[in-house]
């Protein structure tokens, strides 16, 4: 064990064991890939640390330090381009199956309360966590489950721009009833609900307003030109909550309360989008009725006694 050496950051005197740091520091190089003895050899030499005491046989004798430790690393060779490659090693987090289920309702519960950036953050935050695993499964599991697998994050930033301007554009959405088709829309906003992140705009194509999941939309084909004014096609519903469905109902964006009492609130939404309001009026369950308007009323019966007639028929 070489000597411990004194070393100062910010007029603060820090000790530290030279031996013990380096061989941390040479393993996460090789957790992060394989490396050359001449890889190692720089990233020591580029360390404050390492640098002031850094050879050839010093690297040797770490690696022989961390097998003695349990690590089992292969040698350089012309099979694996003579480079040292960590193939296991003993410094793993075992996790059982019940904490793993606590760890993803963890993970879910947070989902509900934050911006879709900070969803990708606690991904990356996870996936570190369940590397320190040796379970090829709950790795595996973490990160098929995990939300926004599917999402483009530099196509999104690209629509983040396109909403201010308010340009005509044309993507390539891969559609569940029609497959791969080129759309023409107006991007409005981006949204994020239910764990999935959508684009809201303006659709040529079916006249009015709609939502894009993100995981669908492969590229974006065309920018045009010229401003173009979209026609407006929101309407107001007023409509009154509750029964249980109070003690847990929330406010959206577009929406303001009318009345209030201890038995019921009253709402007014402004609709831009039709269906994504008919999914959020039918989580409320037997809790809501609609006020006005009554062409609205009429169709939301027509399509509960068509959803019921349907499950009735098998």
């Amino acid at each position: 064990m070489e000597s411990v050496d004194k070393f100062s950051e910010k007029k603060k005197n820090i000790w530290i064991s030279l031996t013990a740091y380096r061989t941390l520091f040479v393993l996460r190089l090789l957790l992060e890939e394989g490396r050359s003895l001449e890889e190692l050899t720089q990233f020591l030499s580029e360390n404050e640390i390492t640098k002031k005491s850094i050879s050839k046989d010093t690297i040797k004798i770490t690696i022989n330090t961390l097998e003695n430790a349990g690590c089992e690393i292969a040698r350089p060779s012309k099979f694996n381009g003579y480079k040292y490659v960590l193939h296991s090693h003993p410094f793993s987090l075992g996790i059982s199956l019940e904490e793993l289920d606590i760890l993803m309702r963890l993970r879910e519960g947070f989902i509900q309360e934050i911006s879709w950036r900070k969803v990708l953050v606690l991904n990356d935050l996870f996936e570190q966590i369940i590397s320190l695993s040796l379970s090829i499964e709950q790795k595996e599991y973490v990160t098929n489950t995990k939300a926004l697998i599917n999402v483009n994050e530099k196509l999104v930033e690209e629509f983040e721009k396109l909403v201010s301007l308010g340009k005509k554009v044309q993507i390539k959405y891969n559609s569940p009833k029609h497959g791969e088709e080129d759309i023409d829309i107006i991007p409005k906003k981006i949204v994020f609900e239910n764990s999935n992140l959508y684009l809201f705009a303006y659709s040529f194509k079916y006249g009015e307003n709609s939502l894009f999941n993100f995981s669908r939309i492969n590229a974006i084909n065309t920018v045009y030109l010229e401003n173009l004014s979209m026609p407006n096609n929101s309407f107001e519903v007023e409509y009154k909550v509750f029964g249980v469905a109070l003690s847990s109902f929330e406010l959206t964006d577009n929406e303001t309360i009318v009345s209030k009492n201890e038995k019921e609130i009253t709402v007014k939404a402004k609709v831009d989008n039709e269906f994504s309001f008919i999914q959020r009026l039918l989580l409320l369950g037997a809790d809501f009725k609609i006020v006005t308007p009554y062409s609205f009323k009429e169709k939301l019966i027509n399509m509960i006694k068509q959803m019921r007639k349907r499950y009735e028929n098998g």
